[in-house]
C-alpha cells in the first residue's frame, strides 16, 4: 500500500539528487583552470519501486517508483587517451633534451660565422702563406706563432665549452632523478589515500587527478608502465626499474640514465654521446692534422736534416742516386725532386731550418700540454717558438760560411710545403663523419654538416612530436576538460530540475493540508 507522505519522499529524494548535481557543477567551475582536473559527472538511478517482485503482489496496476538516488561521483576520463598520452609525452621529453643540447653544441662550433674555427683555421693557413712570400719578415713570422697560438687556444675554449656543457647535462640527470624520486614518494602516498577512501565505498576523485598529474609529469622523464589494482593502487615501471609496487617504493638511481629508453633521462643520455661526438671529431681533426701521414715533395737543394727515406729514386748534388726505400745520408744536398712521407704538420716543420746560428733543424710547432696524444684539450703552440719565432723553420737549405752552417734566410720552400698541408688529402679514422679522407677544411665542413643535420633532424622530430603531444591533450581535455558552456547548460538544467521538484513538493504538501486539515467538517 503507497504511504501517505510518497509524494513528499519521491520530491525529497529529486531536491537531494539536484543539490548534489549543483554542488558538483559548482566544482568543476572552481576548478575550471587547475592543472591536472578531472571535470566530474553525478550518476543517478532509479529508486526501487515500492513493490517489488515477490510471492504476493498489490491489487494496484503498475509499480509505483520511489523517485532518484545518487549512485556515484565519477570523473569523465579516458584511460585508453591517457595512456597515448604519456607514451607521446615520453619521446618528447627525450626529444625536447636532445634539441636543446644541439642548440647549445651549435652555439658552441660557431658555424658558419666569421669568428668560428673555420676562420682562425683560414687565418692560420693565410699567415703561412705570408710567411711564403717573405720568410725573413720579423712580422710575418709574428703573425704564424699568433695564429698557431689562436688556432690552439679557440680549440681549447672549445673543449672547454664541452666540458661545461657535459658537466651541465650530468648536472641535470641527478637533478631529474632526484625531481623522479620525489614524483615517486608522492604517488605512492596518493596511492595509499586512494585505497583508503575507495575502501569506504567513495570514489577519490581529486586524489585520483593529483596522481594521474603527477604520472604525467613523471612520464616525462622516463619511460612509464602503469598498472591499476583491483584496489585502485598504481604500480610503476620506470626506466626498467619497479618503482612504485602499492606503496613499496624503489628510488631511482642515476643509473637510470642508461637504462631508460626515452623521456629526458633517455635525452641526457643522448646528448652525452652527441658531445662526445663532436670531440671525438675535432680530436680526430687535430691529431691527424700535427702528426697524420702525409706526402710532401721537396725541391732540388733541400739539405737533410737527418737520415731520411725517400718514395722515389734521388739524385744528390755529388751524382749519386739513392733508389726508393733507401736510406739518404743526413747532411745530404738533393739535386732533384724528393717525395717523402712526413707525420703531419709537426713532422714537416722538423724537416725545415730555422734562423738561429748555426742552422739546426726544425722542432715541432705544436705540443701537447700534458705529453699526451694530441687533442683539442692538450694542443699548444711549441714554448720555445712562441719565445722565439727564429725558430719557425720556413727554409729548406742552408750553407756554410766560415766552417758554420747558415740558414739561407731567402728560401721558404719548408713554409711553401706548410702552406700546401691546407690542400693535402688525409684519412680521418672511420666512422666519425660522413668524410673518411680530404683536406682538413673538407673534413671540418663535413663535420660541420653532419652536425647540421643531425641538428635539424632532432628539432622536426622535437616539432612533430610536440604537435603529437599537444593533439592527445586537446583530446584528453574534450573528454576530462570543464566546459563553461556546458557547465552553464547543465546548471540552468539542474535549477529548473530542482525548482519542479521543490514545487512537486509544495503541491504534495497542499493536497494533504487539504486532507488532514480541512476534511471532516461538514456538518459542523
Amino acid at each position: 500500500m503507497t504511504s501517505t507522505f510518497h509524494g513528499l519522499e519521491t520530491s525529497k529524494r529529486a531536491l537531494f539528487v539536484n543539490t548534489t548535481s549543483m554542488q558538483t557543477l559548482g566544482q568543476n567551475i572552481a576548478n575550471a583552470n587547475t592543472e591536472g582536473y578531472t571535470r566530474q559527472r553525478v550518476n543517478t538511478s532509479a529508486t526501487n519501486p515500492i513493490w517489488a517482485m515477490g510471492f504476493t503482489k498489490s491489487s494496484s496496476p503498475g509499480q509505483l517508483g520511489t523517485g532518484v538516488q545518487v549512485d556515484s561521483i565519477k570523473r569523465v576520463r579516458d584511460s585508453y587517451l591517457d595512456t597515448q598520452y604519456r607514451r607521446e609525452n615520453q619521446d618528447l621529453g627525450s626529444w625536447q633534451v636532445l634539441n636543446t643540447t644541439f642548440s647549445a653544441i651549435q652555439g658552441i662550433v660557431n658555424e658558419p660565422s666569421e669568428n668560428g674555427l673555420s676562420k682562425v683555421m683560414d687565418n692560420f693557413w693565410n699567415a703561412w702563406e705570408t710567411l711564403n712570400r717573405d720568410p725573413s719578415l720579423l712580422s710575418a713570422r709574428v703573425a704564424v706563432s699568433g695564429a698557431g697560438v689562436n688556432f690552439a687556444d679557440t680549440l681549447k675554449h672549445v673543449s672547454e665549452s664541452l666540458n661545461n656543457l657535459s658537466k651541465d647535462v650530468n648536472a641535470n640527470i641527478d637533478k631529474k632523478v632526484l625531481e623522479a624520486n620525489n614524483l615517486i614518494d608522492n604517488i605512492a602516498q596518493l596511492n595509499l589515500a586512494i585505497r583508503k577512501n575507495e575502501a569506504l565505498g567513495d570514489n577519490a576523485n581529486d586524489y585520483r587527478d593529483q596522481r594521474d598529474l603527477l604520472v604525467d609529469k613523471l612520464s616525462s622523464i622516463a619511460d612509464i608502465t602503469v598498472t591499476e589494482g583491483a584496489d585502485g593502487m598504481y604500480s610503476i615501471t620506470a626506466a626498467g626499474v619497479n618503482v612504485i609496487d602499492g606503496e613499496a617504493v624503489t628510488p631511482l638511481t642515476s643509473d637510470a640514465a642508461q637504462t631508460a629508453t626515452s623521456g629526458q633521462l633517455k635525452g641526457y643520455t643522448q646528448s652525452l654521446q652527441e658531445v662526445q661526438k663532436i670531440r671525438d671529431q675535432l680530436n680526430g681533426m687535430v691529431k691527424t692534422l700535427v702528426t697524420g701521414t702525409a706526402k710532401v715533395t721537396l725541391d732540388n737543394g733541400y739539405v737533410t736534416p737527418k737520415d731520411m727515406t725517400a718514395l722515389n729514386d734521388v739524385t744528390l748534388k755529388d751524382g749519386s742516386i739513392i733508389t726508393a726505400g733507401n736510406t739518404i745520408p743526413q747532411g745530404s744536398v738533393i739535386a732533384s725532386k724528393m717525395e717523402i712521407e712526413v707525420d703531419g704538420f709537426n713532422g714537416l716543420h722538423e724537416l725545415g731550418y730555422g734562423l738561429s746560428d748555426p742552422a739546426t733543424a726544425g722542432i715541432p710547432f705544436f705540443v701537447t700540454s700534458d705529453g699526451g696524444d694530441f687533442s683539442i684539450d692538450n694542443i699548444q703552440v711549441n714554448p720555445e717558438i712562441v719565445k722565439d719565432t727564429n725558430k719557425i723553420a720556413a727554409s729548406s737549405k742552408y750553407e756554410t760560411v766560415g766552417g758554420v752552417n747558415k740558414t739561407i734566410r731567402g728560401n721558404s720552400d719548408i713554409a711553401n710545403a706548410l702552406a700546401g698541408l691546407r690542400d693535402n688529402v688525409f684519412k680521418f679514422p672511420d666512422s666519425l663523419t660522413s668524410l673518411s679522407q680530404g683536406t682538413t677544411d673538407d673534413y671540418f665542413r663535413a663535420m660541420t654538416g653532419d652536425l647540421g643535420i643531425r641538428a635539424s633532424n632532432t628539432e622536426r622530430n622535437f616539432n612533430n612530436q610536440q604537435n603529437m603531444t599537444d593533439s592527445l591533450q586537446i583530446s584528453r581535455q574534450e573528454v576530462s576538460g570543464v566546459s563553461m558552456d556546458e557547465e552553464m547548460s547543465d546548471m540552468i538544467r539542474f535549477q529548473q530540475a530542482y525548482n519542479a521538484a521543490a514545487r512537486a513538493m509544495t503541491t504534495v504538501d497542499e493536497m494533504l493540508d487539504r486532507i488532514i486539515n480541512n476534511m471532516g467538517v461538514v456538518g459542523r
